[in-house]
This record gives C-alpha cells, sequence and structure tokens, in this order.
C-alpha cells in the first residue's frame, strides 16, 4: 500500500505503543509509524484541519479506513450523532472553540473516528478538546488504547460546562447582591448575558446527552466512561436549569423592584399635580382682566391670593395624607 509522505490536514499526529508510550509523527515522514499501526504494532491518533479537501481520499488510500465511515466523517454535520459504519465508530459532538489566547465558551463541531488501531479527530475551527489532549500527553497521560484517548476527549465537554457552571453561578451570586442592595441600575443587562449563555450551552448539552445514550443503545464497543459522561451530563442539566430559573427569578424581581420605583416616582408626580393645580387655578381666575373681579382695587389684594393659593394646596394634601391612612 503507498503511502503519502504528507498527511493533508495534519495538525498533529501521535503514534503509540501498546503501554501507551507516545512519540510525535513528523509530518513530512509519517510512512515508518503508519506502516508499523498498519502491521498490529501500536496505534495512532490523527488530528486534522478538515478545511482541507483531501483528508478524506487520504484516509481511504493510506490507511484503509472503510469509504462510508469517511464520507460520514467529512461530511458537514447538522446534529450530534455517534453511529457505527463498517469497523469504525463515527461521530460529531459539540466541542467549544480555542481562540488564539483563551478558551472561549463559543460551540462547534468536533468529529471523529475510532478503529481499534486509530482515533482520528478533525475540526474546521480550533477545538478545545484537541488541544486538551495534547496538554494531558505532555504531563506523561500514557492511554492505553485509542478507546481511551477518546473517553478523554469525550470529557472534555461536561467538564468544560462544569467550569462555566461555577463561572455563571457566581456571576448570578453577585447580581443577587446587588438586588438586594437595591443596586440593581445595571444588573439587568448582567443578568440577560448569564441567562442567555446558560441557554445556549444547555441546549448543546441536551443534545450532547442524547447522543451519548443513543450511542450506548446502539453502537458497539463505544468508551466505557460514555456512560459516566451522560450520567454527568444528565447532573450538570439538572444545575442548568436551576441556574436558569433562579436567573429567571432575578429577573423578575429586578422588573418589579423597578416596576415599584416607577410607581413611587409616578405617585409623587402625581400628588406634585394635584398639589399645585388649586394654586394655579386661584391665581388663573384672579389674574383675568375682567369687570368686578373680588379684592382687585384692595391693598392686601396680593397677600389675599397668595393665602388662598396657600390654603387649595393644604387642602389636597390633607386629604392625600387621609386617603394613604386608609
Amino acid at each position: 500500500m503507498f503511502i503519502s509522505s504528507a498527511i493533508p490536514g495534519l495538525i498533529c499526529a501521535y503514534r503509540f505503543s501498546d503501554a501507551g508510550e507516545h512519540e510525535l509523527v513528523e509530518e513530512a515522514n509519517p510512512q515508518d509509524a503508519i506502516a508499523a499501526v498498519l502491521n498490529g504494532s501500536g496505534w495512532l491518533w490523527l488530528h486534522l484541519n478538515l478545511s482541507d479537501q483531501r483528508c478524506g481520499r487520504w484516509l481511504i488510500e493510506c490507511l484503509a479506513v472503510a469509504p462510508g465511515a469517511v464520507d460520514a466523517f467529512a461530511e458537514e454535520p447538522t446534529r450530534q450523532s455517534v453511529t457505527a459504519i463498517a469497523d469504525c465508530i463515527v461521530g460529531h459532538v459539540t466541542d467549544f472553540r480555542r481562540a488564539f489566547d483563551a478558551n472561549t465558551t463559543e460551540t462547534t463541531w468536533c468529529r471523529f473516528i475510532l478503529s481499534p488501531r486509530l482515533l482520528v479527530t478533525g475540526r474546521v475551527r480550533a477545538v478545545q478538546s484537541a488541544d486538551r489532549l495534547r496538554k494531558e500527553l505532555a504531563r506523561g497521560f500514557k492511554p492505553p488504547s485509542a478507546t481511551a484517548m477518546l473517553n478523554l476527549l469525550i470529557e472534555n465537554f461536561p467538564d468544560t460546562l462544569d467550569d462555566v457552571l461555577h463561572r455563571l453561578t457566581g456571576e448570578l451570586e453577585a447580581v443577587e447582591d446587588q438586588i438586594l442592595d437595591n443596586r440593581h441600575r445595571n444588573e439587568r443587562l448582567r443578568l440577560m448575558l448569564v441567562r442567555r449563555e446558560a441557554a445556549h450551552l444547555h441546549r448543546h448539552m441536551r443534545a450532547t446527552r442524547r447522543a451519548l445514550l443513543l450511542a450506548l443503545h446502539n453502537v458497539p464497543g463505544m468508551p466505557p466512561g460514555t456512560a459516566d459522561s451522560a450520567a454527568r451530563l444528565g447532573n450538570l442539566d439538572q444545575d442548568y436549569e436551576s441556574l436558569e430559573a433562579r436567573a429567571r427569578f432575578f429577573h423578575d424581581e429586578i422588573d418589579a423592584k423597578l416596576a415599584a420605583e416607577t410607581n413611587r416616582q409616578l405617585y409623587i408626580l402625581s400628588a406634585l399635580t394635584s398639589a399645585f393645580l388649586p394654586p394655579s387655578l386661584v391665581a388663573g381666575l384672579f389674574g383675568m382682566n375682567v369687570k368686578w373681579l373680588p379684592i382687585a382695587d384692595g391693598d392686601h389684594g396680593f397677600f389675599v391670593i397668595l393665602l388662598m393659593a396657600a390654603m387649595s394646596s393644604a387642602i389636597v394634601w390633607l386629604v392625600l395624607w387621609r386617603l394613604n391612612l386608609h
């Protein structure tokens, strides 16, 4: 079998012994490592950039991967799924995007093909799970098989969700403190961001859990840790539901406080309007240039009008005060 001198779309490649010891495969000279794996010595992990359209053809020609599995691996995913095709397990699962300088909670696709001596992962945008696998290998992780390596990749999603849950919970508790201190002017925006991120991750979490549970029932040879990952996602599902419920409650409480404050301000405005309406009426009546206007020619007419205006305001305030008592 001809083995190309270069792997198209290669991001990284590792060859593992049966004891889990690994070595980095050189991109320009992968023939020896691939030939050894094909002859039954150890196993191989390839991480590919699927923007390179030659990846699928290379997997078929150089690694003898079943064409049906390669086609399913390379096609653009529309939903999360894990299926068995020929002697391979092919999956499309949600992952988190890896930025240049930090991890994000923006979701993207991670695809994989698992066979007894081969694990191929692929992506279009950088994913955190592959970066985690490389870091674990650098720390001395020795996976005994490709299945154990895939198991670690699947565990990355609930691990990251757990970290995000703690961060969102801390943000929610900070918002709660602001609400209890009646300092909630800008907290609605913070709550909106928390609710949007939690709802977005919650949807992907449920889809991932559903895909893993279906795979456990329908796909033989799934990693043994898949059941644990599905159970963790079930627990996180409840935690995220509780988080979203708390966020909605705080949102409603902020709205109630803002409505109460608005009503109080409207009441003050209405009271002021009611108090100053009678003096305005008195001033308007006695300010008309008409004949026979009372006290128009008196020496103390101005002070009499002031007294009448003040008395009318006092009467209104007294009425409002008695209404509040009842």
